[in-house]
């Protein structure tokens, strides 16, 4: 089991080090405090130089993480270090009989190499035939395996071609999920890194996720990264799960987590297990054809017209974002761009160069929302968009943009102090006399 993390000179962290549970370990932390750059140092001590992001000419040229592994009969350790120039990979194991440090050099360390699960981790083949073989070994609640065997057979019988077509984000987040952890289950991996965990998912939905972690977390590791609101849906009470927080680190160094390098990761270098035919895509939008969801005061569609698909969103993002907030509902919203008014898909066609600067963009846009939100509160998602042969579209996404429930006493506003609230159809812009009536009535609830 991973053990402990100490990291010098990354990311945020000046010095930093964690000690972790033995089966779930959920980190949470404030905004900015470091919580998925605490995943990108685990793996950037496995994948290395391109994991790493380097700020030329910048900060202290030395770095280094540890990771302390413990096996029944010792202890291993390793580290991946920055000094004069070069990345090192280093590894030792200390013998729990005679307390003697010994360097291994051809030590395997692919046996303690993670499993990453990410939102980024899209376009995945998913093999449901693996998957229910390793739920019917889980120690499931009926009621929890009821909820995912009802999921997989009402998918199953949706299959087009070579793919499975699903009309929800909460059931693509929970296949892509079942589909990754089958892998690590099959491959016998010892470790799952976790990146936003739950981030589509009702209270439901996610509760009987968690209870299927905590039933595999004897044979595997976890490690999460979770969001205040998910933290409160958790509800903390299983012994398997311990909290783990991240205070504020506020140091800037050389060098840092490449956060694209999850958009390559995959399946930690290899491609998910089983034949061309039982292996399946795992398809929500199909160009040209009608989503099963209509537009309410949760949900938004949004065509991008003109040439600049980036300018288009961002001039709206921080509207919509925050009439949700304003609207004080313990519901998710979502804006999805690339969807006519008609219910029609239709997508908006954004290069690799393009979606990291959106990304970018949409973050830096709403982080002048007033009071400030935390960027856990909301969520930017790129669905791939697919053909009638349920091939992928190249440059075509839906862009999903998720808002978790967050509430002040205050009206949230954009950048440029404009105050907005949600309606059925669109969003209003509250003039001051409006903006007093409604805060009037707020304090008399």
């Amino acid at each position: 089991m991973l053990e402990k993390i100490m990291i010098n000179n990354y990311g945020p962290f000046k010095t930093f080090e964690m000690t972790f549970h033995n089966k779930i370990s959920i980190i949470v932390g404030e905004n900015g405090s470091g919580k998925t750059h605490l995943l990108g140092a685990i793996i950037s001590v496995f994948y290395g130089k391109q994991s790493i992001k380097v700020i030329d000419n910048f900060g202290i040229d030395e770095m280094d993480i540890s990771l302390k592994f413990k096996t029944p009969d010792s202890q291993v350790e390793v580290v991946r270090t920055f000094s004069n120039g070069k990345l090192y990979l280093e590894n030792y194991t200390r013998n729990f009989s005679d307390k003697r440090i010994t360097q291994l050099n051809n030590i395997n360390i692919s046996e303690y190499e993670p499993i990453i699960i990410s939102n980024m981790n899209s376009s995945l083949e998913i093999n449901l035939d693996l998957v229910k073989k390793h739920l019917f070994q889980m120690n499931l609640e009926i009621d929890i395996m009821h909820f995912f065997l009802e999921l997989i057979n009402r998918v199953e019988k949706s299959k087009v071609k070579n793919a499975y077509r699903i009309y929800s984000g909460g059931e693509r987040y929970i296949l892509e999920f079942l589909g990754q952890l089958s892998f690590a289950l099959e491959d016998k991996r010892k470790l799952i890194l976790i990146d936003e965990f739950g981030a589509w998912l009702d209270s439901y939905s996610f509760s009987n996720l968690l209870s299927l972690l905590d039933s595999i977390s004897t044979e595997i590791q976890i490690v999460i990264v979770m969001s205040s609101y998910q933290v409160q849906l958790s509800q903390m009470k299983k012994k398997s799960i311990k909290q783990l927080h991240v205070t504020n680190q506020s140091e800037r160094n050389k060098f840092g987590f490449r956060y694209d390098f999850l958009d390559f990761i995959l399946y930690s270098k290899k491609q998910p297990l089983g034949s061309p035919l039982t292996q399946k895509k795992i398809v929500q939008y199909v160009m040209n054809s009608k989503v099963e969801f209509e537009e309410n005061i949760d949900m938004e569609f949004k065509e991008v017209k003109g040439i600049n698909s980036i300018d288009s969103i961002l001039s709206t993002v921080d509207q919509y974002v925050v009439s949700y907030l304003n609207v004080r509902r313990n519901i998710t919203g979502k804006i999805l761009w690339g969807i006519s008014d008609d219910r029609t898909v239709v997508g908006v066609r954004l290069d690799y160069s393009e979606r990291d600067k959106l990304r970018r963009d949409v973050v830096n846009k709403l982080s002048q929302i007033s009071p400030p939100v935390p960027t856990e509160v909301y969520s930017i998602f790129l669905v791939e968009v697919y053909d009638d042969d349920m091939k992928i579209i190249a440059n075509k996404y839906i862009v999903e943009v998720t808002v978790q429930p967050y509430f002040s006493e205050y009206f949230f506003s954009t950048g440029k102090d404009e105050v907005y609230i949600k309606t059925d159809g669109g969003k209003r812009k509250l003039k001051t006399q409006e903006i007093q009536v409604e805060l009037k009535s707020r304090g008399n609830k």
